[in-house]
């Protein structure tokens, strides 16, 4: 009996510190992890914006036009921005996304300074530690009288108590006497931003919305044609994407055809920016951003890259030249530079000094053959492309293949919607060609120009020949300069003068024709035109 109940003892004891020790644990988890969240609340700062990029328009001069956004909260209607992007020509537009909100100050410099003389602010404890605790986590310094001396300190502020601020440096912690602080300054964070409300209460949270043009993105076109059958292709555009300006996370990146005219591309010109901003970013982003931009956008200078007066030198380059990075691929503006035609690629992750290719389309389209021929120049055959796709077809290098083989690889110039362009693929070896030219009529000494200078009228016939050795019939493009006036031409051939050389010696004209050369046959085109020449 007595070995039983010293048992029953021992368990009930066992079972009492395990019960204790079950609790200690979970009041130590719950502890620890009241600790971590308050740590981690306490990394940030609700006053801080932090936008980050949501929107790329990417031009193939160099210049993106940069869109960010971000939520922040406002300590009567400010907050603070610790990134300043190096905005081209110097500027920043800031906008609010509220409806009934607008960002009216914007302003830049070293930081926020706040003095505590009854004039910028009062020197009461209570509004000292309001305005401490709207910068906690944020670095900053400052000046306090203690024992009649004038002190400073500078560190993050990690804690505001109700008589001390704690700051920390990487060598030391500060107790600060909140009383004696007479001065504040925020230090590293240049931006400073105002929302405005419609009425007199400004608002407690906001999300703003920040636009940008800068240097140090790029994008690269190539094609690849697939000849499928006789008179299909497929088409796919493949746009190589420099990245030397900054990260791209989850990011919409728009790759631009056509390239605007940057009028101050290379010069830092504060003043005319903010009508270039809205004028580019009217053409590629979204409307209603654009129409937040035009209407709530405050124009800010950025102090790091260009002073306020207008300056008259290059900017200089806050990164690296990306023409240094491409090296000697090809950098293509081409034509159609007023048709901001946009391929646009969402939730894309590209990072500051990576390089991507990204495939843009891949379309079938049609194809057609036509042989080009200026003598005395070799006769040549081109591929023709027409663009029966949705969107226009920008300025790049093309490689066609042919049942796997590469057929010829060249420059497709720009091609609209509806329009057609052409890629040269060789000599045409299967079409023979021959020209001559006979003297039938001459009249001599007709102009004296000058005193003793005389000019003979000579009349000249010439022969085309084309035999076509393919196992089609072809379509043939012929265009003949002539060094004189063209007067006549068989087959419906087309005369031109070329009005920039009129004088007697030096006229010049232009003859086209526009055949069709069936398999096997031989077509012979005849043309007449008239020079003069030094008599002798």
């Amino acid at each position: 009996m007595k070995t039983t109940s010293l048992q029953m003892r021992a368990e009930r004891a066992l079972q009492t510190l395990e019960r204790f020790a079950s609790i200690t644990l979970v009041i130590a988890a719950i502890s620890a992890a009241h600790g971590l969240a308050a740590e981690s609340a306490a990394e940030g700062n609700a006053h801080l914006w932090k936008p980050r990029v949501t929107s790329v328009a990417v031009f193939k001069n160099g210049l993106g036009f940069f869109l960010r956004g971000g939520d922040v909260a406002l300590r009567d209607g400010w907050c603070l921005a610790g990134e300043v992007p190096p905005a081209h020509f110097g500027t920043l537009a800031i906008y609010s996304h509220g409806k009934d909100e607008a960002v009216d100050i914007v302003g830049a410099g070293p930081g926020e300074t706040v003095a505590f003389d009854g004039i910028d602010a009062p020197k009461d404890p209570a509004v000292k530690r309001a305005r401490l605790q709207a910068c906690q986590r944020l670095k900053v310094q400052l000046t306090y009288t203690q024992k009649e001396a004038d002190r400073t300190a500078a560190g993050k502020l990690v804690s505001v108590g109700p008589d001390f601020a704690v700051l920390e440096s990487e060598t030391s912690t500060f107790a600060v006497p909140i009383a004696g602080i007479q001065r504040l300054q925020v230090l590293d964070l240049p931006l400073r931003v105002h929302v405005a409300g419609l009425g007199a209460q400004a608002p407690a949270r906001t999300t703003l919305g920040m636009a940008y043009l800068r240097k140090g993105i790029t994008w690269i076109p190539e094609y690849t044609l697939k000849l499928l059958d006789d008179t299909t292709a497929e088409l796919t555009l493949r746009g190589t994407l420099v990245n030397e300006a900054e990260d791209l996370v989850h990011c919409d990146v728009n790759f631009v055809v056509g390239v605007p005219n940057f009028l101050h591309a290379d010069f830092l010109a504060p003043l005319a920016v903010g009508q270039v901003i809205r004028t580019i970013g009217a053409a590629v982003a979204p409307r209603e951003v654009m129409s937040q931009i035009a209407n709530r956008a405050a124009i800010a200078n950025d102090q790091r890259s260009a002073p306020f007066a207008v300056t008259d030198r290059p900017a200089a380059g806050a990164v690296r030249d990306v023409r240094d990075v491409l090296g000697n691929l090809p950098q293509l503006e081409g034509p159609g530079a007023a048709d901001f035609t946009v391929y646009t690629r969402k939730d894309l992750t590209v990072r500051r000094g990576e390089k991507a290719i990204v495939t843009l389309f891949t379309k079938r389209i049609t194809y057609g053959h036509v042989f080009r021929w200026s003598p005395p120049e070799a006769l040549r055959h081109y591929l023709v492309l027409k663009n029966n796709t949705d969107t226009a077809w920008t300025t790049g290098p093309c490689l066609a293949l042919n049942h796997g083989s590469p057929l010829t690889e060249d420059l497709l110039l720009y091609v609209p919607k509806g329009g057609s362009g052409e890629i040269p693929v060789t000599t045409a070896i299967n079409v023979a060609n021959d020209q001559k030219e006979t003297e039938t009529d001459r009249k001599l000494k007709v102009h004296e120009p000058a005193h003793q200078f005389y000019v003979d009228l000579i009349t000249l016939e010439g022969e085309l020949k084309i035999r076509n050795f393919e196992p089609s019939e072809i379509r043939l493009m012929i265009r003949a300069k002539v060094p004189g006036k063209p007067l006549a031409a068989s087959d419906n051939g087309t005369l031109m003068s070329d009005p920039t050389k009129l004088q007697l010696l030096d006229r010049s004209g232009t003859i086209e024709w526009r055949l069709q050369v069936p398999s096997g046959a031989t077509r012979t085109v005849t043309y007449t035109y008239e020079r003069y020449v030094p008599s002798k």
